[in-house]
């Protein structure tokens, strides 16, 4: 039987292809494992042309850079660009050799990746073709981003996202703008950082890439939890993670819910931390991620002591429910979600062995009255 398909477009296409095409399917599930071990059994028995086993090894670089395998990466995009070459395809070629750039980056060589990026951005330039262009110059500002020449980079990034705009490539848009929100963090501008990733964020959500928006919610969950907006954090990994979940990326689940783990742990509560930190583990146990699950079993090992004193949120939030508002109007007051109100007042109910919100009111009630008494030095025995 003839081992070559029929695609949904009618093309015939061979095994690599077919396998090719579902390598972003595989991304965005976390089925990283799968979809390397499909293509490179395909790869290792000599299948496809040259443009065919190139495009097929990129994405098998795409695979291992998710595992965090950079080696295999870099190996796998070093076989792309010979493959192109062979195919006489100088443009692909660049393209991969601007990604190797990246997989040199992440393995911290520095002059491989500058001498790539430079490289790929020469020849887009040669072939005057303007979204090879931006795309190599988003490489050589992330280059020079890491060199810590940061004026450098942000003018490369903002000459390319010019051109992604002006070509209306929306994706690669948002993902420069994201790319320039995390140089802002990295260098303490979170005003800065803040409004790149809420750009990017916006331009996720239009073309409807919750990967991409998850991606962008968690570094705003990392900046808000830099200025000490914890609530704030949490509602935004929250998010983040139901984008996660939304699109099966198992692990960006499992990240967020260790990230989630970490602020709840830093709210002192426990509960909640631990209820994370377990699925977390649980997630990169599953996956196969024995580096991801090290360091969540690290994090559940140093976390803080149970404690049954409410925390300052916590007091607050009691403080509202005593007055009579309801989870919404506390809500609208503090400027939190109303699942993150509902969480703190189940909290605090759990550390205080109380059932119900009237029960709160009462404590909050006796509470003031002997802080009352307290300020009047009063000395009446206390329950």
């Amino acid at each position: 039987m003839d081992d070559r398909r029929i695609d949904d477009e009618g093309d015939v296409t061979s095994p690599l292809v077919l396998a090719t095409r579902l390598a972003s399917h595989w991304e965005s599930h976390g089925q990283f494992a799968a979809g390397r071990e499909t293509l490179e059994g395909i790869l290792a028995d000599g299948a496809g042309t040259p443009a065919e086993r190139a495009r097929a090894f990129g994405a098998v670089a795409t695979l291992a850079m998710a595992q965090g395998d950079v080696a295999a990466a870099g190996d796998a995009h070093r076989e792309a660009i010979r493959c192109h070459e062979d195919a006489g395809d100088r443009r692909a070629a660049a393209a991969s050799r601007g990604a190797l750039a990246m997989v040199a980056l992440a393995a911290g060589d520095l002059d491989g990746a500058t001498g790539n990026a430079d490289a790929a951005l020469a020849t887009m330039l040669d072939l005057d073709d303007p979204s090879g262009v931006a795309f190599a110059r988003t490489g050589v500002g992330l280059v020079a981003a890491a060199r810590g020449e940061v004026a450098p980079a942000c003018r490369e990034l903002l000459e390319a996202l010019r051109v992604f705009r002006q070509l209306g490539a929306v994706h690669p848009a948002a993902a420069v703008l994201a790319n320039l929100g995390n140089i802002a963090i990295d260098h303490g501008d979170i005003r800065r950082a803040s409004r790149f990733h809420d750009g990017a964020l916006q331009l996720f959500h239009r073309i409807d890439d919750r990967r991409g928006a998850a991606l962008c919610l968690n570094n705003l969950s990392i900046i808000a939890h830099g200025l000490g907006r914890l609530d704030h954090a949490v509602e935004l990994a929250q998010q983040a993670l139901d984008h996660f979940v939304a699109v099966g990326d198992r692990h960006g689940e499992a990240a967020t819910c260790n990230n989630l783990g970490g602020l709840w742990d830093e709210q002192a509560s426990a509960s909640e931390a631990t209820a994370f930190y377990e699925r977390a583990l649980a997630l990169f146990d599953e996956l196969g991620d024995a580096s991801g699950a090290d360091l969540v079993r690290e994090n559940l090992s140093t976390m803080h002591p149970v404690v049954t004193e409410l925390s300052r949120r916590e007091l607050e939030v009691a403080g509202l429910v005593a007055e009579g508002l309801s989870n919404r109007a506390i809500a609208d007051r503090l400027f939190i979600s109303q699942r993150t109100v509902e969480s703190h007042v189940s909290h605090a109910l759990g550390k205080l062995s109380l059932g119900t919100r009237t029960q709160l009111a009462v404590w909050v009630t006796s509470r003031s009255v002997e802080n009352a008494r307290d300020a009047a030095g009063t000395t009446e025995f206390r329950a």
